[in-house]
């Protein structure tokens, strides 16, 4: 693995980026499933975000790929997860040299644990607005992580989230909406 290796809030517990490339993260998913199958302390998936969009004059709700092109795996066991990957051809997983794995530090695999659920999605957030665009967080992800949301775009519904994220600076948007 590359990567600043850690563990998670819990003991033991390692995430793991897998690039797979756009479009390739059902198929991805399946075949690390498989070769992880004797493993129940590990879960596969790729982050998806909720976001609110506008349709023919209708807010509604949609769900995204967060970072296209990654699947995340979630393991008590990174040892094991990293001697399957190996014995599986690289060019499966699209990429054959070991920069395909990039293992997350403790504190983005804390950050990305405290904003997805079990199937790694990442939920609305509730927000009122009071004032003069002063925005409190009512539900949701960014009740966590508010403190590192650099802007909000009310008219199009989404947060800017900047943290560190697979080893550099990231800005990530996460969907917002309104309370009445």
């Amino acid at each position: 693995f590359s990567g600043a290796g850690g563990a998670a809030a819990e003991a033991d517990v390692m995430w793991c980026a897998v690039h797979v490339g756009d479009g390739n993260e059902p198929g991805a998913e399946a075949l690390v499933t498989k070769l992880l199958s004797g493993s129940p302390e590990t879960r596969v998936f790729h982050l998806t975000r909720s976001r609110r969009k506008k349709f023919g004059g209708q807010w509604q709700t949609v769900q995204e790929k967060l970072i296209p092109g990654y699947v995340f795996i979630e393991t008590e066991q990174p040892e094991e997860v990293y001697r399957a990957l190996k014995k599986s051809s690289g060019h499966r997983l699209l990429f054959g040299d070991d920069d395909y794995v990039t293992t997350l530090g403790e504190q983005e695999a804390e950050f990305m644990g405290s904003i997805t659920d079990r199937a790694g999605g990442i939920g609305i957030s509730k927000v009122s607005v009071a004032g003069k665009n002063e925005v409190r967080y009512l539900t949701g992800p960014l009740m966590r992580i508010g403190h590192l949301v650099k802007k909000v775009d009310l008219h199009r519904r989404i947060a800017e989230v900047e943290a560190d994220f697979m080893g550099e600076r990231q800005t990530l948007y996460l969907g917002i909406e309104i309370a009445e």
